[in-house]
């Protein structure tokens, strides 16, 4: 079989002696093959993912079309009533890859409602495991994705904007809210053509007109919803903005943006910082909060970003 018949999965969202039903593989690095590690029929063992990760291997393979079923899988996992079953770990890997998968499948249908209540089911799994008391920051960061695809971004700023919060005190419910928010933060790119998202090199003003216009295409697609509140709308409308005034699309000050917007406004920037962009690589977290340090008080609030600073220091 060729490379392309095979899609990597992480093994931290393997549970032992689930029983899968997915034949396993492990790539060869020198035949450039993929082996059989473990046939479908037999379940892991907590030894056979110890020594996995003894040999630094962190993800095996399943055919191609075998997707379907690891999705089930999958949102099982992340859905699942009995929770103590699951080590949080495995539960924080399974949500993030669902979040993921049902984002890209609402943002790709361009189906607003569909979204909407995509991110309000998804906002609940998330805040429940970063308001869990033993959920850590680090489990989070490493399992997720990094590239430029707008859903994966939404994903990202989603679970950034729960944990800010989280750590900001609020209670589940207002987490839950946020990370909604955040899932639906950058809908209006999707009016936004898909090339010029995606650009290489430096954007002409004209083009940087037509990115500008996303945050006012996506609260359009969203004021008149009854099912959103307006902390939500507003991180929609004004992730964008900064407190000097020098944000876009309206250019509101200090205490007209709206504090879920300042928190999202925070998350978003580093998010874009710390992923691949076409025009430019990932930086190291450290340089993008070095980055993010000169614009404390003139785009992001103090307290919001010294916490995101502490959140990120400590994981």
């Amino acid at each position: 079989m060729h490379c392309f018949d095979f899609i990597p999965i992480s093994i931290a969202t393997l549970m032992p002696s689930s029983h899968l039903g997915l034949d396993l593989y492990q790539a060869e690095v020198e035949s450039e093959d993929y082996v059989l590690y473990r046939g479908g029929e037999y379940p892991l063992t907590l030894d056979d993912l110890e020594r996995l990760r003894g040999r630094g291997i962190e993800h095996l393979f399943i055919s191609r079309e075998s997707q379907t079923l690891y999705k089930d899988y999958l949102r099982e996992i992340a859905t699942a009533t009995d929770q103590d079953e699951i080590p949080l770990a495995v539960r924080t890997e399974a949500v993030t890859e669902v979040v993921r998968q049902i984002l890209q499948e609402s943002f790709t249908e361009e189906d607003v409602d569909q979204t909407v209540d995509a991110a309000s089911q998804l906002g609940k799994l998330t805040a429940d495991i970063l308001t869990n008391d033993q959920f850590a920051v680090k489990d989070m960061l490493k399992v997720l994705h990094h590239d430029y695809a707008t859903f994966t971004h939404s994903a990202n700023v989603a679970f950034y904007c729960g944990m800010l919060a989280t750590e900001l005190g609020h209670s589940s419910e207002v987490v839950e809210d946020i990370t909604a928010g955040g899932l639906l933060h950058d809908l209006g790119k999707l009016e936004i053509r898909d090339e010029l998202l995606r650009k290489p090199g430096k954007l002409t003003e004209l083009e940087f007109r037509e990115i500008r216009m996303h945050p006012t295409l996506g609260f359009k697609k969203l004021a008149h919803r009854e099912d959103l509140i307006e902390g939500q709308l507003m991180m929609t409308y004004q992730h964008h903005e900064r407190l000097d005034g020098k944000g876009y699309p309206v250019g509101c000050v200090e205490d007209e943006i709206h504090p879920w917007a300042k928190i999202c406004s925070v998350v978003d920037v580093y998010e874009a910082l710390t992923s691949n962009r076409p025009y430019r690589k990932a930086m190291p977290r450290k340089k993008a909060l070095q980055i993010m340090e000169r614009e404390i008080g003139k785009a992001f609030d103090p307290e919001l970003f010294r916490c995101w600073q502490s959140i990120i220091k400590q994981s």
